[in-house]
């Protein structure tokens, strides 16, 4: 009998040892992996360095960087994984022109609902009518080829732009057809 509880207290001293060794090495490599992290916003200049862009920092302390001719902005916070990806003013007109805010209104309504991106729009002090197009999107180190990520996602900026243009100009080619 004493040594069915020798061999019981063995099994079980072993097991929490075992136990306690297998947490001391996972928490040395969460530690580990903690310290070569670098905050979203330094992983952002990173990668806008490594894509050919010069990332500077506007008045309002986002990210402004230029890639294939276009301006865009990215808000990055230090303690957070997501970063905003902005292209402001791809498409502008007068706030005076009542037809062309209905068409651009009737566009962006509908490109926001097929789209992975968003587009909104803004009044200026200038009597423009700004549209902006922006993504939110997750950016961290743990995102195989980072850059060809991001080159994606700036792409994927230009295709809206391009459907915005073409959906507006086709609203304006029927209200045309329908006036003749």
């Amino acid at each position: 009998m004493t040594h069915i509880i020798i061999i019981l207290v063995f099994m079980v001293i072993s097991g929490i040892y075992w136990y306690y060794q297998e947490n001391k090495e996972n928490n040395q490599t969460i530690v580990t992996n903690m310290e070569e992290t670098i905050s979203t916003r330094q992983l952002a200049l990173k990668t806008i360095e490594n894509i050919g862009s010069e990332p500077k920092y506007d008045e309002a302390g986002r990210i402004q960087f230029e890639y294939q001719g276009v301006i865009f902005l990215m808000e990055a916070a230090n303690d957070c994984m997501f970063v905003n990806l902005i292209w402001p003013w791809c498409h502008s007109f007068s706030k005076f022109d009542i037809d062309e805010f209905a068409r651009v209104r009737q566009v962006v309504n509908e490109v926001n609902l097929r789209d992975t991106l968003s587009v909104v729009y803004t009044i200026s002090d200038s009597d423009d009518v700004a549209l902006h197009i922006k993504k939110h999107f997750i950016f961290i180190q743990q995102i195989p080829e980072l850059e060809e990520y991001l080159k994606m996602i700036l792409n994927s900026f230009f295709r809206t732009a391009r459907t915005l243009e073409l959906e507006i100009e086709k609203c304006r080619m029927q209200v045309c057809e329908q006036q003749v």
